[in-house]
């Protein structure tokens, strides 16, 4: 999420230009699988297979990239500045608690609620605690933050490492829940109820790993923000070599080789485990699709980080996109899907019942209003910062 873009250096570029795609394809992607109606979701016809195929790497990049500048700047302050005391830590920490006020925000329905409480019915608030981005980029800055201040009281290794053994850790705790929720899926389709888990915890304790809304798990997507920590505190310590060919071109070769040789090696790794005896079947292999997905966005940044050192990336009325990543989410949540009032474009102008032109025009016409929006989004920025200090979350800026 956009933090102190006035700080970025010229030569991460780079980063917002990622960060611009991964919003573009949002706001595509939403928008048109919001519209585009299902007789045209024909999975043998290449247009829509490659659309559906791209899409899914909306996510992965904005995760990544999202660990990867929080990290980067996180990790330039001085290192003799007291945990508590480091202005980084605290605005880190004053971010969690937005990502998280704004993600279960934007899951309310006013006109939901308003409805039940004039046909005298029960609520029900199942869909409130759902799981989802904003959430999950929050615990990700929150882990990150965390491991900053181990790092620093431990004062041993570099601060990447700290991040990638804990996101291999994630993802193999993530390994077994996907084969549980495998097994699972399996008793339900044989009209056994599910079993969510951790079993006989509350719903948003249960949304956060396998619950009844968990579109974006904790343990899946926040792995994506510790990974991109790893690449931040990778640029950080090899900061003078950044624009040198090899540095870009190493994520283009290590995103290859996730690509090309990570489930090989995954079905290695499983058969080995088997032949010790601690697991009955094959449980790391399910993480291969993460691992390919991470591959390419490693493929993305390396090869944007290659044409940093080279041409002239800054165009900064694109980058601006990049810059303002919350607000166009928080915003495209409200207009789309009705996010708080509970009036969205879905179901009302549109439900999964236009032609593919009509999709992508619909697509179009959102990505131009929310470049146009972040062209003039200092007024809104101005109005949020009211708001955060009416909610006591933010100091009055000083007057001049």
């Amino acid at each position: 999420m956009s933090m102190d873009k006035k700080q970025l250096k010229p030569r991460l570029y780079f980063i917002d230009f990622a960060r611009s795609i991964a919003i573009i394809m949002m706001l595509e992607g939403h928008f048109t699988g919001a519209a585009l109606a299902n007789s045209y979701r024909d999975s043998s016809n290449w247009i829509f297979s490659f659309w559906h195929n791209l899409h899914g790497l909306t996510s992965p990049l904005f995760f990544t990239t999202s660990g990867l500048i929080f990290v980067y700047l996180l990790t330039g302050t001085s290192p003799e500045i007291a945990y508590l005391k480091n202005d980084r830590v605290r605005k880190g920490f004053k971010r969690v608690a937005e990502l998280l006020f704004w993600g279960y925000l934007i899951q309310l329905s006013f006109f939901t609620l308003g409805k039940d409480i004039y046909y005298g019915s029960e609520w029900h608030l199942d869909w409130f605690y759902a799981f989802h981005v904003l959430q999950s980029i929050g615990v990700g800055i929150f882990l990150l933050l965390v491991l900053f201040g181990l790092k620093k009281l431990i004062k041993v290794g570099a601060m990447h490492w700290y991040y990638l053994v804990s996101a291999l850790s994630i993802l193999v705790a993530y390994a077994f829940l996907k084969d549980y929720i495998k097994h699972d899926e399996i008793q339900i389709s044989h009209g056994n109820a599910p079993s969510y888990w951790p079993q006989g915890f509350p719903k948003v304790i249960q949304n956060m790993f396998y619950g009844p809304f968990s579109d974006f798990g904790m343990l899946r997507y926040s792995s994506y923000v510790l990974l991109g920590g790893v690449i931040g505190s990778l640029v950080r310590t090899y900061e003078k070599h950044s624009k040198q060919a090899w540095f870009g071109l190493s994520f283009v070769t290590l995103g290859l080789c996730l690509n090309l040789f990570i489930q090989p090696v995954l079905h290695g790794l499983d058969g080995l485990i088997e032949s010790t005896g601690m697991i009955g079947h094959s449980v790391l292999e399910l993480d291969a699709t993460h691992f390919v997905r991470f591959g390419q966005v490693l493929i993305l940044l390396g090869t944007l980080m290659f044409l940093d050192g080279r041409v002239n990336i800054n165009f900064p009325r694109f980058l601006k996109m990049g810059q303002n990543t919350f607000p166009i989410y928080i915003i495209h949540v409200i207009i789309l899907y009705g996010g708080i009032f509970g009036f969205g474009l879905v179901p009302y102008a549109f439900n999964r019942d236009l032609d593919p032109y009509s999709s992508a025009g619909i697509s179009a016409l959102a990505v131009l209003f929310f470049f146009l929006m972040t062209q003039y989004i200092e007024p809104l920025e101005a109005f949020y910062h009211r708001i955060l200090v009416a909610l006591k979350i933010r100091k009055p800026r000083p007057t001049s």
